[in-house]
């Protein structure tokens, strides 16, 4: 089951927190309420969430010094930072505010808004990520000296992954049929490794036309490097959507794809 995401919801009005904290649950987020900076930065230690989501002001202490707590802390930095403030930013303050938010957002802020805002929020992070490992797959393919090309592609995944979840992996030739996939590919997909090894890429993806599917393959193997969401069909019609980030010729020929199946709360 995919993990839902998490939202930290940061303010110090109890009516506030309730509203917002409804329409996230709704969308499938799991949310956490804090009304002090000092209970948020404890809960987003111990509960690293996805985003944290802040009013301005707070009792004692305001959303900017949670904001410098959460961009100092190990394990925090990069997490998304929302600012929603009812109050006018006065003497270099808006400035500070967008050095430090990835987004600032000015009171009256629907439900729906918010939520409009930290979605691609989140959708960018995920794709970041998979780009990080995939530079790392690649990177770490050159190092291992012995095995064959494939045998060192997958080998890669999971070093990177480590600890963590791998990402569904999919390798395939410059025909763009697939040569090796991970048991997370299958899980993905709903195919078993024999099946993957017997399609092509577009093959996962019906809707598009095969014309179609051919020349936006040949414009990726063109560019090296394409990101972006994906949405595939499992073997009884159902739709999955994913998030994916794919190098090509990560071996000379061979182009391979990281896929993580996207919450319910980012289908866009």
């Amino acid at each position: 089951m995919t993990t839902k995401p998490s939202v930290l919801l940061v303010d110090d009005d109890e009516d506030t927190r309730e509203m917002y904290a409804w329409s996230l649950e709704a969308r499938g987020f799991d949310v956490a309420v804090a009304g002090t900076v000092a209970r948020a930065f404890s809960m987003a230690q111990s509960g690293r969430p996805d985003v944290i989501v802040t009013d301005f002001t707070l009792p004692g202490e305001d959303g900017f010094v949670l904001a410098q707590r959460v961009r100092s802390s190990d394990g925090l930095s990069e997490t998304p930072l929302v600012l929603v403030s009812g109050r006018a930013f006065v003497a270099g303050s808006g400035e500070r505010a967008v050095a430090i938010f990835d987004r600032v957002l000015l009171k009256p802020v629907l439900p729906d808004d918010l939520i409009g805002q930290i979605v691609p929020l989140l959708l960018d992070r995920t794709a970041t990520r998979l780009e990080r490992q995939l530079r790392a797959v690649k990177e770490r393919v050159r190092r291992i000296p012995h095995g064959s090309g494939v045998g060192r592609v997958m080998e890669a995944i999971v070093d990177v992954a480590g600890a963590e979840a791998q990402p569904a992996a999919l390798l395939a030739n410059g025909a763009a049929h697939y040569i090796a996939v991970n048991e997370e590919a299958c899980r993905l997909t709903g195919r078993s490794r024999d099946q993957l090894l017997e399609m092509s890429v577009w093959d996962l993806t019906p809707q598009i036309a095969l014309a179609d599917g051919q020349r936006e393959w040949a414009n990726f193997v063109a560019r090296g490097m394409l990101t972006g969401a994906y949405r595939l069909n499992t073997p009884e019609g159902s739709a999955v959507d994913a998030t994916f980030a794919a190098a090509a010729n990560i071996l000379p020929g061979c182009h391979l794809s990281l896929l993580n199946r996207l919450p319910t709360a980012l289908v866009p």
